[in-house]
């Protein structure tokens, strides 16, 4: 019976990670086709929910623990957004453009999501490098979701996800991106939720890949 679980779970974690990829690769290309670039700028908001529900479907172990983790990184994700566009004073002052969909607070519920995202990609990765110690692991994994930030701010801009005021992005954010991230991924460790085979680690790739490449070429 074990081994069949194995195999069943070994099957759902190929058929998500192939789900990832492809979807990012086709994100990619409409993106990178300004014919089709209007159409693809609408999917945004499904494309970033399709991605929370192969997180969520994909997850095979303790769903009270993931619950917690999507409830915590969720509401602390999207209330440091809300303070962040009301203030200036945690990322510097911005505001979100309507490419992520329906807002609260001047901030898109999607927002939330990507923090979520994010910070479960990262910490799966993490582990999957046996970076096992939870203090380096959310130090290390913090400094690259900041080097994530770095290609992903100019394509943000580009296509409306937000705006920086005078359309320069302050170093304030990526210190604050860091400390967010440190603690966000602090709280996913103390939850101890199980690696899922490959699907963290695709998911962060294929973002970084498809921000990388819009950084290079758009």
């Amino acid at each position: 019976m074990e081994g069949q679980n194995n195999q069943y779970d070994l099957k759902v974690n190929k058929i998500a990670v192939a789900v990832i990829i492809v979807f990012h690769l086709v994100g990619l290309l409409g993106f990178l086709i300004p014919a089709l670039t209007p159409y693809f700028l609408k999917l945004v908001p499904f494309h970033l929910l399709l991605m929370f529900a192969v997180i969520i479907f994909s997850y095979n172990a303790d769903v009270k623990r993931l619950l917690l983790f999507v409830s915590g990184v969720f509401l602390c994700g999207f209330l440091v957004e809300v303070l962040g566009v009301h203030t200036g004073k945690i990322f510097g002052n911005y505001y979100y453009g309507d490419t992520l969909g329906y807002k609260i607070a001047a901030v898109p519920l999607l927002m939330g999501v990507n923090w979520v995202i994010l910070i479960f990609s990262i910490g799966q990765m993490m582990k999957a490098l046996k970076i096992m110690n939870s203090i380096l692991a959310s130090v290390i994994g913090a400094a690259i979701l900041v080097g994530f930030d770095f290609f992903l701010e100019p394509v943000a801009m580009k296509f409306n996800y937000w705006q920086w005021d005078w359309h320069e992005i302050p170093v304030q954010n990526y210190i604050a991106w860091y400390i967010v991230a440190v603690i966000l991924l602090k709280f996913y460790y103390a939850l101890g939720l199980k690696q899922q085979k490959y699907i963290g680690s695709a998911m962060f790739l294929s973002q970084l890949v498809f921000f990388v490449v819009l950084f290079m070429t758009t």
